[in-house]
């Protein structure tokens, strides 16, 4: 039986604005990596169906705000990290159609200087933004 990861909802938005300006600063260089791999398929269909560019794709990773926070989760493949997940609405070109498209973003932070960005698809089932669905300000 595969253990479920813990789940963090205690997050503070001085902790994720936190994350997010080391976030920034390793994707402004563009120190990221989407995998688009036999087990990412989702993210590499999502890529092509959107025809989204490496730099199309800083663009948005650089877009995320504290507001687009959901949760954070341990990495059950390495304890040492945390999984951080955004999801945030973008407006995306499918082949000549536009659609605006919620997008789940699941990150991990490799020490200070790269960024794997785990998910970069439509969210699999409805997801709560933290600070905007309890109200915090």
């Amino acid at each position: 039986m595969v253990e479920k990861p813990n789940l963090y909802l205690n997050h503070t938005k001085d902790e994720i604005n936190s994350y997010l300006e080391k976030f920034k600063v390793i994707v402004k260089r563009g120190n990221f990596f989407i995998p688009q791999h036999e087990k990412r398929l989702k993210n590499k269909e999502f890529i092509y169906k959107y025809r989204l560019t490496t730099r199309k794709q800083q663009k948005m990773l650089l877009s995320i705000d504290t507001l687009d926070f959901c949760y954070s989760i341990d990495d059950d493949k390495n304890c040492e990290e945390r999984l951080y997940i955004f999801a945030k609405e973008f407006d995306l070109d499918s082949w000549g159609e536009q659609h605006v498209v919620l997008v789940y973003v699941k990150t991990v932070m490799k020490g200070n200087d790269y960024i794997v960005i785990v998910s970069f698809h439509e969210p699999e089932r409805e997801i709560k933004k933290l600070f905007i669905e309890r109200g915090i300000k």
